[in-house]
C-alpha cells in the first residue's frame, strides 16, 4: 500500500544512515602519537608525496631518485653494500633496481664471485639524475623554508644516528 508516497516494502521505506565528508580543501592535522615508529612512517609518507609529486615530471619515484643518488655517490657497490647503505632489504632492493635497471639507469654484472652482483650508475641514468635534480631542489627548499634552520639541519643530524641505532638495536 501506499503511504505518503512510500510504497509498502520498497526500499524507499527503509532509513538508512549516510555518511559525509568535510570538502573543505583542508587537510586534517596528522595526530599527535607517543609511538615513534607511528610519528615517522607518517612523516616519511607525507614528505614521499610532496617528493613524488615533484619528481613524476622527469619520469621518476623518490626511491628511485635516492637509489640514483647513492650509486652516483658509491660508484660501483655490491648490491649487499647498497642495501646496508640504503637500510633496504635485499628483496626491497632488488625490486626498486629493477625499473631502473630495465630503464637502462643502472647496470648490473657478476662480481668475482659468481654470487656476487655488481651494481653500477650508467652515463644515461646519471642523466636522468641531472634532469631530476631541479626537481629535487624544489621540494627541498619548499620545506626547508617551512621549518626553523637549526630544526631542519637537527633532523639532518638525527635521523641518520637513528637509522644506526635502530640497525644494531
Amino acid at each position: 500500500m501506499e503511504d505518503d508516497g512510500i510504497v509498502e516494502g520498497s526500499l524507499d521505506n527503509y532509513r538508512s544512515l549516510a555518511y559525509t565528508s568535510n570538502m573543505s580543501s583542508e587537510r586534517p592535522r596528522p595526530a599527535a602519537t607517543p609511538c615513534l615508529c607511528n610519528a615517522l612512517r607518517q612523516a616519511t609518507r607525507a614528505v614521499s608525496r610532496l617528493y613524488d609529486e615533484d619528481l613524476r615530471g622527469v619520469g621518476l619515484r623518490t626511491t628511485q631518485y635516492s637509489l640514483l643518488q647513492r650509486l652516483r655517490a658509491a660508484g660501483e657497490v655490491r648490491q649487499r653494500d647498497l642495501g646496508e647503505l640504503t637500510s633496504l632489504d635485499e628483496t626491497t632492493l632488488t625490486r626498486n633496481l629493477r625499473p631502473l635497471i630495465d630503464a637502462g639507469w643502472v647496470a648490473i654484472r657478476p662480481g668475482e664471485d659468481r654470487r656476487e652482483k655488481l651494481i653500477c650508475l650508467t652515463d644515461a641514468g646519471a642523466a636522468k639524475l641531472h634532469e631530476a635534480c631541479p626537481a629535487w631542489e624544489r621540494v627541498q627548499e619548499r620545506l626547508r623554508s617551512r621549518l626553523p634552520k637549526r630544526t631542519w639541519s637537527g633532523l639532518l643530524d638525527l635521523l641518520p644516528v637513528l637509522t644506526r641505532m635502530a640497525e644494531t638495536a
